[in-house]
């Protein structure tokens, strides 16, 4: 990310380089981008995007120093980082009410046939995937909970899709001079199933990836999604699907990774998979618990 000074004005430059080679990926930024443009006319507060002059699209291709690459520009915003651990009960419902409102926009026309999950579980053998690491006993049970937990998702009732940020964690937060929260990187967004997104954030604002799962912290998330609008299922193991497959999918990248050639990639995935390593148990136990709160809404919740 580059921070530009110009006669125009400041901004931010973020060079494109996950994924940025997949024939699809110019086709999925510019449908998030039409998400992100949405959300801003909503009212949703983010830096201002900056499309490409004359082609009204979100990714300019340039040539620097390493070759051709795909860049999207912002506008710079002043503020600062989100620290998730020294936050009030009020931020987390701010947290929910963002949801709430993403949940809120109008559909895209390619948005209602676009499939929101795949029918199912990926065949993984996880049992050799993890045998060369140090936490392969730690992980092999909470790992098969989850994959439970995920096919429970596929079988039950799904809602119809709503369009979200869905990477809504606190490394794309930022807080203004104003104390606003303001949503970052967008290149994620698309449709997705309500009741699944909103416990996915509720999930990563609980603290568990630290390692202390808060009930209070969750049930924060679930308040302030619920007051300012939002319907939520009675909460079930399934309704935490979603939430388990990107964790799942996510350590499988990483355990893939940690078997690269190349060493600082194999660092990185060892490191991720050793991190994953430290709050699955303790995930897989909570959400197998079934003590799940209630939202404040309790009038908003269906069921």
């Amino acid at each position: 990310l580059y921070h530009l000074v110009t006669e125009l004005g400041e901004f931010a430059l973020k060079r494109m380089v996950a994924n940025a080679d997949a024939p699809e990926f110019k086709r999925n930024v510019e449908a998030a981008f039409a998400i992100e443009r949405l959300a801003q006319a909503a009212g949703i507060a983010m830096p201002e995007p900056i499309p490409v002059a004359g082609l009204d699209e979100a990714l300019g291709l340039i040539t620097d120093d390493e070759g051709p690459c795909w860049v999207r520009v912002h506008r710079w915003v002043e503020a600062s980082p989100v620290d998730p651990g020294n936050l009030e009960p009020r931020d987390r419902a701010e947290v929910g009410a963002i949801l709430a409102a993403l949940h809120g926009l109008p559909l895209i026309d390619d948005a209602t046939t676009t499939p929101v999950v795949a029918g199912s579980m990926p065949d993984r053998d996880w049992t050799a995937a993890l045998a060369a690491h140090p936490f392969a006993v730690s992980l092999a049970g909470p790992v098969s909970v989850l994959e439970e937990i995920v096919r429970r998702g596929y079988g039950h009732p799904r809602s119809g899709p709503v369009l979200s940020h869905r990477d809504l964690d606190a490394k794309n937060l930022l807080r203004d001079g104003k104390g606003r929260l303001i949503l970052l990187d967008w290149d994620a967004a698309g449709p997705t199933d309500a009741q699944w997104d909103v416990i996915g954030v509720a999930m990563d604002w609980s603290g568990i990836r630290e390692g202390t799962a808060s009930s209070q912290r969750f049930a924060d998330i679930l308040d302030g999604y619920s007051v300012a609008g939002g319907s939520v299922d009675p909460v079930t193991p399934a309704s935490f699907a979603g939430w388990c497959e990107g964790v799942l999918d996510w350590l499988w990248f990483n355990v893939e990774r940690s078997s690269s050639t190349d060493r600082h990639e194999r660092h990185r995935g060892e490191l991720e998979v050793n991190d994953t390593a430290r709050f699955l148990p303790l995930a897989a136990a909570w959400i197998t618990s079934e003590r799940y709160p209630i939202a404040a809404g309790i009038s908003r919740i269906r069921g």
